[in-house]
């Protein structure tokens, strides 16, 4: 047998008293004595220090019938309600129960008058019913409060947690078990005061704020949104199954501020339901709308593509848009879309660009209305506006779709679609016979869209569309490449005789983006931009520097020598780019270089401030040769301070001063200490 609870206890306690107070105070009774008996009870209340809350409540009530008092009650307060009946009444009965109908406490005695405990667990107004069970005639009622809520303490006698909150337990309407219907193109106003706290979005990271759940019905595939303004940083989302995260099929929260939500979404027939929450602990009054507009057939929307012109850009929106097509990228692509029809006559490459304003996601099918016959899809080339689909296809009707990320992606874009003969109609800088040209200080801008199969390296390239440039060098030479940006997996190789395999210095699959670095002896070279494949091909910019070691040498050899423990002022700007390093993304940045002479082991601290830009340091005992590097330093605390400390052996070494990736450079100062190692 489970022991009675503190709460139960006092409660039995406090019942007994009340009890003898009243049959005390009954004693000569009749009908004129139910208002003395109500003084007594209240001095008595008082004598305990209880105070009488609400206001006093009579009436009259046949066998059997019952009325219902309602009456606020504030959380974390404990409140005793009393109701007296007339002498000839042999059983009066008090219930005190929630706005969901539930119980919270009741009076267990068979007497003409009638006691209940109750200490609510949120704050609210409550149902008092006095129910005349044996016996008819007149009764009067009131409520008296006092004294916070014992830890332990639970309407009931049993504690679930013994936790004060600020709204009704579960259940009740506006929930999963009865939700409030909704209708299509109707406002529906609220409070999420009186509402549970059961379900969360995932677009709200947790909470535990109040919601209302609304329902509603389709018939058919349709286009369905929902807005929401609210007086509290409010949320709204969608579920197929209530109370089931798992099926929310949208989440907004903030649209675009707290105090507005929006969600859309493409549905098949059947129940939804439609949460209003709030962030945090957020609650209040709110307004929701939810639309509806039925879907035309895929196949009606596959009829009615639009024709691309290759080579001919087109803006449209998906803004508004239902989500009639889905893909194996982007989330599925869950967004509203628009589709277009691309005719090809012939084996073809195809490249499809597509910019938005949001983020967008590109596909292409076979067969619009069959998702099996996906031929591509693209969600982020480069960032989240832009997607690119290439590929070598075969004569016929070709799909593409504008959509967007996931649920919720739309807004406004661009899009071109281009053919090319599979075996290409020639590009610029297509052959050996005619390579394109280097221009010193600009970036190589390549695109084998259009390009032969030419050529090939020793690690790759056959088969695949490339274009060549010449280089003439003119002394000992180091040969730097990288790619800044490609559209596909792009081979590079360097021949002296082009066109001739056995001349290759270097083949480098560099779609990794990994740096070319070589040093070349006088000369005429070729270097060679190729594909992986036969469906590598698009545009590329390659930032392409020639550096005459002859003169890095000279500078090298120029060097200001460092004194150690004197400080060095100095600025990068105007400097080129002629050294780099392991650290600070390759210091690609204008530089400074200084020598530093040790003629004994020493422990060297180097350190370096930047007024105005990311700088680094790093050291060599080689001045031109990179592989001689002993330290390099991007960020000591802060992109403005670098610092190396380093023991080093007796010999020359070089001190460089760059800055972090490309781009940086300014003024700085130099320090350089030595002490015993």
């Amino acid at each position: 047998m489970k022991a009675r609870s503190r709460a139960g206890t006092r409660l039995v306690r406090l019942t007994a008293q009340i009890s003898t107070i009243l049959a005390i105070a009954s004693c000569g009774g009749g009908s004129t004595q139910i208002d003395p008996r109500f003084v007594t009870v209240h001095n008595t209340m008082a004598a305990m220090g209880l105070v009488q809350s609400g206001e006093i409540s009579q009436g009259s009530l046949s066998e059997g019938a019952e009325t219902t008092i309602r009456m606020p009650m504030r959380a974390g307060d404990c409140y005793t309600v009393v109701a007296l009946a007339q002498e000839g009444v042999r059983d009066l009965d008090v219930v005190v129960r929630d706005a969901s109908g539930n119980e919270l406490g009741r009076d267990r005695t068979q007497d003409p008058q009638a006691a209940a405990q109750v200490c609510p667990p949120y704050a609210g107004e409550f149902e008092v019913v006095v129910r005349m069970v044996r016996g008819s005639g007149t009764w009067i009622a009131s409520a008296w409060s006092g004294g916070a809520r014992p830890a332990g303490d639970f309407p009931g006698g049993e504690e679930p947690g013994g936790a004060i909150v600020s709204r009704p337990p579960h259940g009740g309407p506006g929930t999963c078990e009865e939700p409030y219907p909704i209708t299509a193109g109707t406002a529906v106003r609220g409070d999420t005061t009186s509402g549970d706290s059961v379900i969360t979005g995932t677009c709200l990271g947790g909470g535990n704020a109040p919601e209302h759940v609304y329902s509603f019905t389709l018939d058919q595939r349709s286009m369905v949104s929902a807005v929401m303004n609210s007086v509290f940083d409010g949320s709204l989302y969608l579920l197929g199954a209530c109370g089931e995260s798992r099926s929310e099929i949208a989440c907004n929260d903030d649209a675009p501020s707290t105090s507005r939500s929006e969600i859309g979404a493409t549905l098949e027939p059947g129940v939804y339901f439609l949460v209003v929450d709030g962030f945090g602990t957020a609650l209040g009054e709110y307004e929701v709308t939810l639309t509806t507009t039925a879907m035309q057939s895929v196949a009606e929307m596959c009829g009615g593509a639009t024709t691309l012109t290759p080579g001919q850009p087109v803006a449209g929106t998906t803004a508004a848009r239902a989500d009639y097509f889905q893909a194996t990228c982007a989330g599925q692509t869950r967004s509203g879309d628009q589709v277009y029809a691309v005719d090809v006559a012939q084996r073809s490459r195809m490249r499809v660009r597509m910019q938005s304003t949001y983020d967008g996601a590109l596909h292409v099918r076979r067969d619009c209305a069959d998702a099996s016959t996906e031929l591509a899809c693209n969600d982020d080339f480069r960032d989240t506006r832009h997607s690119l689909i290439t590929a070598t296809v075969d004569p016929g009707r070709y799909y593409v779709f504008a959509d967007g990320y996931a649920s919720g992606a739309t807004g406004d874009y661009s899009l071109m679609a281009e053919l090319a003969p599979a075996t290409g109609t020639g590009a610029a800088s297509d052959t050996c016979a005619s390579p394109g040209a280097y221009v010193a200080g600009q970036d190589l801008i390549a695109d084998t869209f259009t390009a032969a199969d030419d050529l090939a390296g020793s690690c790759g390239g056959q088969g695949a569309p490339d274009v060549v440039y010449r280089l003439d060098v003119r002394s000992r030479t180091r040969v730097r490449a990288r790619f800044l940006d490609q559209e596909f997996a792009p081979i590079v190789y360097l021949q002296s005789a082009c066109g001739t395999q056995s001349s290759e210095l270097f083949c480098v699959d560099a779609s990794a983006g990994a740096p070319i670095d070589q040093t070349v002896q006088p000369g005429t070279y070729f270097l060679v931009v190729d594909g992986q494949n036969a469906d590598a091909f698009g545009s590329a910019q390659i930032s392409l520097q020639l550096d005459d070691l002859g003169a890095l040498d000279q500078s090298c050899r120029s060097a200001p020598a460092i004194r150690p423990g004197r400080q060095i002022t100095g600025d990068t700007t105007g400097s080129t780019d002629r050294f780099q390093a392991t650290c600070a993304g390759n210091a690609q940045s204008p530089d400074l270089v200084y020598r530093l002479q040790l003629r004994r082991r020493q422990r060297v601290r180097i350190s370096s401030e930047q007024t105005d830009f990311d700088g680094a340091i790093y050291v060599r005992s080689d001045c031109i040769d990179a592989n001689t590097e002993v330290a390099c330093n991007d960020d000591a605390g802060d992109n403005r301070h670098s610092m190396i400390e380093v023991v080093l052996d007796p010999g020359n070494y070089f001190v460089f001063v760059d800055g972090y990736a490309t781009g940086n450079q300014g003024r700085f100062t130099l320090d350089v200490d030595l002490s015993a190692p």
